[in-house]
């Protein structure tokens, strides 16, 4: 059974202080609805295996604008990612931890300094509660910060996982053609997909998304 793990941009803050005179002017509240974020296809390079190293992180192009841009339009903004590996035993916890921690530099260096959450659950195991497309992550984020309101946010992601994880938060699904979000959107012209479908947003990027907010 995987688990989930939950780390908080506050934890990196000595790393992310690389400029203290931008981070001076940093939002202190993000009183907006909640932005949803997959990581691999939407926020960084999907290499098309488990990461276990940070030299693997690749963010995508304009990822990490849109993400600044989410943050400074005042939007609430966590990662929900699944690390199936760690269960299939081909990455382990301490190196997606570090891959995690390596992304949050980045995020720094960047001119993010601060996110609301990053969660992940340790497999993709349709019993597993917190691996999408179950929602015991979404349901985690809302324990952590009680002014999380799926219903009105959105959740951006590149496959129907993401996409049904979402739907079953009652938040808006968001398809981005990075990743395999152009083989999902053919997914979406199927009869099963048809009523989901119809809620879901799609965009060729997340920056494209990030404009719209």
């Amino acid at each position: 059974m995987g688990r989930f793990s939950v780390e908080t941009a506050e934890q990196y803050s000595s790393q992310q202080a690389s400029n203290p005179g931008v981070q001076a002017d940093w939002p202190t509240v993000f009183p907006k609805a909640v932005v949803g974020l997959d990581r691999d296809g939407t926020i960084i390079r999907d290499m098309g295996h488990y990461i276990t190293s940070p030299s693997e992180l690749d963010p995508l192009p304009g990822a990490l604008d849109a993400i600044r841009m989410i943050r400074l339009k005042g939007h609430k903004l966590v990662i929900l990612t699944n690390q199936a590996g760690i269960t299939k035993g081909l990455q382990t916890q301490e190196q997606v931890d570090n891959v995690h921690n390596s992304l949050m530099q980045i995020f720094g260096q960047n001119g993010i300094f601060s996110i609301d959450g990053l969660f992940y659950s340790t497999s993709n195991l349709k019993e597993d509660i917190y691996a999408k497309p179950n929602i015991g992550m979404f349901n985690r984020a809302i324990e952590m910060n009680p002014e999380i309101n799926w219903k009105t946010g959105w959740y951006v992601g590149d496959k129907i996982s993401d996409l049904k994880a979402a739907e079953k938060a009652e938040a808006t699904p968001v398809l981005v053609r990075t990743g395999h979000g152009a083989e999902t959107e053919q997914k979406l012209n199927t009869f099963a997909n048809r009523d989901i479908k119809k809620k879901t947003l799609i965009f060729d990027t997340l920056l494209d998304f990030a404009n719209t907010l």
